[in-house]
Parts: structure tokens; sequence; C-alpha cells
């Protein structure tokens, strides 16, 4: 995601705002977003680094910095080490004169995206393409984007998992729209048929909330439940 298209201002633009902010009694505070999924937390620190040159240029002590979302979470590459990212940022808030208490944060996907994983069933297939019954109009919509992570499992409509060797597949939803596909398509098993649900996992963040019910189509319910199957090696 580029942020900068919508938000945001440059150093200079920002010591400005800031400068003016003080000056009509408002809290002087700052924020900054790294990026979504950013697993570096040298990017913190240089932002942190950035905010306290642009107090400086303001000649302002800022009350309160918001350290942005951006915060990882396992999309099938192991879970992100965060404590080293909550370290450097904590080191870094000192450095400019920050305790924990003036910090705030974004924690977001970090905290909710493997709580929930997307069952869609395979309604037709075609080759190598796939069509499923939800797509980039319901729970799908952030995959669009992100693509599929490496938390993805194929089961048969009885739940036995499909293990074979994967391929790549076109993906397309269930609407009338072309648009309703997933870019760069899905690695799923060779074997894969009608009615077998894909488990997509890693999707707590962006699924529900985004999900339009265009032409009647969307998440059609929600099930708690204590285990699903884990990801697929293959489909990495």
């Amino acid at each position: 995601y580029d942020f900068g298209d919508k938000f945001g201002a440059a150093p200079d633009a920002a010591a400005n705002l800031l400068k003016r902010a003080a000056a009509m009694g408002f809290t002087p505070a700052l924020c900054f977003h790294p990026g979504t999924q950013c697993t570096d937390a040298n990017a913190w620190q240089e932002y942190i680094e950035a905010a306290a040159q642009i107090a400086q240029r303001a000649g302002v002590q800022i009350a309160r910095l918001n350290v942005g979302g951006g915060f990882p979470a396992d999309r099938g590459q192991g879970a992100p080490n965060l404590e080293d990212t909550f370290k450097t940022i904590e080191m870094a808030a000192r450095s400019i004169g920050l305790g924990r208490k003036q910090l705030l944060c974004e924690p977001g996907r970090a905290m909710v995206a493997n709580a929930a994983t997307l069952a869609v069933r395979i309604k037709s297939r075609r080759g190598d393409a796939v069509y499923f019954n939800d797509g980039i109009y319901g729970g799908m919509i952030e995959l669009r984007d992100m693509g599929p992570s490496g938390l993805v499992r194929l089961v048969d409509s009885g739940g036995a998992p499909r293990e074979g060797a994967c391929k790549r597949f076109a993906a397309f939803g269930p609407t009338c729209d072309s648009l309703d596909h997933l870019p760069g398509g899905i690695d799923l098993p060779a074997d894969a048929q009608p009615d077998d649900y894909v488990l997509i996992g890693g999707m707590g963040a962006y699924s529900s909330c985004l999900s339009t019910g265009f032409n009647g189509y969307g998440l059609a319910q929600m099930e708690t439940v204590a285990d699903v199957y884990g990801h697929c090696d293959a489909a990495r």
C-alpha cells in the first residue's frame, strides 16, 4: 500500500504544521506509519528519529508519538519477532526523551489476523482455473492487493486434507464482474475438485469488515471452532 498518495506530509510541511498546531494551543503530537506487514524493526527507529528532527525544527516538544501500525502478522513465514520491534521502539523513543506513556500504536493486524480462517468452496474447476463461492467483493477483498498468504490448505467436502503436489490456479469469484479474480492466482494441490474447501488463514483483520455483499454474495456466516487445519507447506 502506498499511504503517501492520500495521507502524510514531508518533513518540512510536518514541521510547519506541528509549529502551527502548538501555536493554536493544541497538544502537539506526531504520528507515522512504516507500512503494512513491516518486518524491519529499523524502520521504526528511522521514523522515530525523523519525528525528533521534525519537532526540533518546529521548536516544539511533542507530548505524544503514535508509532503507527504496520506490525506484521504470520502469513506463513513463521511468527514475526515483534519483541525485537518493541525493544527497538522503546530504545529509540528513550533516545529522544519519550517514555512508554507517551507512545501510542495501532497494532490492528498483528493482534487479530490469525484469529480467523476464511473457508471458501470451489464451485467449479475448468482446467487450471477454479471458481469460488466468494471473491474480492466478499471476504477475499484484501487478497486482491496482498495476495494469498502461505496459510492455505485444501480439504475435500468431508474435511480430509488434500496434500498432493501444488500448482498455480487462476482463481475467480462468483460474481459477473471480470474484476472478481485474484491477481496472480492461488497455489493449490493439483487434484483440487469442485466442493473442496480452501482454508485461508490470517484473515481476521480485513475480511468481514470489507465484505460488500455485491450481487448478493459475501460472507455467509461465522463459526467459532477450536482448531482448523494448518497451512499447506507445498502451497507457500
